[in-house]
């Protein structure tokens, strides 16, 4: 973990550095270029040991790429055997098709898009670009982002759908569409214009939750009406006699984040509530009540926490003693999970990727190229 606190400690140094420069434009590119410097850097060389899910988006490129009728067929095939959604696997064959077989070519070309969406998605919230990035770093965001690459796709159209929310409803849910054919879960977001028209009030909030209690008490038998008995996550859930580890953290967390944004809210004497952040809090709470009986309805909130983490960040630069609780909650949450689960996210042990084997096979395929153009002169 001692490698993981130095990386944190880098983004509040470039936090604290960039406040040194006269000029705010020159503040944000210095942000800008040293964020994706460290994010790239970090996540984009990481081994395929490191987050759960690396070596399956590697595996599944491993595998592909040798096929030979793989490579004859168009990129726009469909295999439901491979289990991915359509967007995804067309962007695998075009990465085998046109850029390199090599696996470690999904790991470099992910990390390079989501750094790229993450920071664009920073920019146009907040100038304090590197202390936002600190802030999802250590609430966990950045590591399911890099972690769940599909989806992390996904978020990323979401970030992009959200700036038509008050502009184009039709783009609004193309974009959410081009989301969904990279993670099916992205259709929950269809209903969010509609959500966002209701008048924020408490009682519609509690009715709201209720109704999510509801639904956690009676989710197994949903989803036996809905035929998904068969599902692995349906089987991987209902085998639990308890509720779930990480769905009770998860909630801890959030009830922390929205607790405190209320709570400073109301100190600030602000009447006012808008209404998108208002409702996208009360469906992130009621997910992760849910989430407690079913966890796998939490990706749902992968969604959402970008958003109410801004929220956090903003009220906190009016209370500084909750800025530092803030941080050790999320610490606390972090170093408990990593100490008693470290299985979830792998990345107590991080090592970069060894590059070396990739290099052997360049120069031997160097060294052919260059002795059948020996023969041929």
């Amino acid at each position: 973990m001692a490698v993981i606190f130095i990386y944190f400690a880098l983004f509040l140094g470039v936090h604290f550095t960039a406040k040194t420069f006269k000029k705010p434009g020159q503040a944000r590119l210095f942000q800008l270029v040293a964020c994706f410097v460290l994010l790239f850097g970090f996540f984009g060389f990481r081994d395929i040991t490191v987050l759960n899910d690396t070596s399956h988006y590697y595996g599944f490129y491993y595998q592909q790429a040798p096929v030979a009728r793989y490579l004859h067929e168009t990129v726009f095939a469909y295999h439901i055997t491979d289990k991915f959604e359509y967007g995804f696997q067309v962007l695998c064959h075009v990465l085998i098709k046109y850029v390199s077989k090599e696996p470690y070519t999904i790991i470099l070309f992910s990390s390079f898009v989501i750094t790229i969406g993450e920071l664009w998605f920073i920019d146009r919230h907040t100038k304090d670009i590197a202390k936002v990035c600190f802030f999802f770093l250590i609430a966990n965001l950045m590591f399911m982002h890099y972690c769940v690459i599909r989806q992390a796709l996904a978020i990323l159209c979401f970030y992009a759908a959200f700036e038509q929310l008050d502009k184009s409803t039709r783009k609004y849910h193309l974009l959410i569409l081009c989301a969904a054919m990279f993670h099916i879960s992205a259709v929950v977001l269809f209903a969010l214009p509609y959500i966002r028209r209701i008048t924020p009030d408490r009682r519609k909030a509690l009715l709201a939750i209720a109704a999510s209690v509801v639904l956690a008490m009676t989710i197994f038998e949903l989803l036996s009406l809905l035929g998904l008995r068969d599902h692995p996550y349906y089987k991987a859930a209902i085998q639990k006699s308890a509720i779930s580890l990480v769905g009770l953290a998860d909630l801890v967390q959030l009830s922390f984040v929205l607790g405190t944004c209320l709570y400073l809210h109301r100190r600030s004497g602000q009447r006012q509530t808008d209404p998108t952040y208002f409702w996208m809090s009360v469906m992130a709470y009621c997910v992760s009540i849910v989430s407690l009986v079913f966890y796998p309805i939490a990706r749902v909130n992968e969604y959402l926490w970008p958003f109410l983490i801004l929220m956090l960040i903003g009220y906190l630069d009016t209370s500084r003693l909750l800025r530092l609780v803030a941080v050790c909650v999320f610490l606390t949450k972090m170093v408990g999970t990593n100490t008693f689960r470290p299985e979830w996210r792998h990345i107590d042990d991080y090592r970069f990727y060894d590059f070396e084997c990739i290099f052997r096979i360049f120069i031997v395929a160097w060294d052919k190229c260059f002795i059948c153009t020996v023969c041929d002169d």
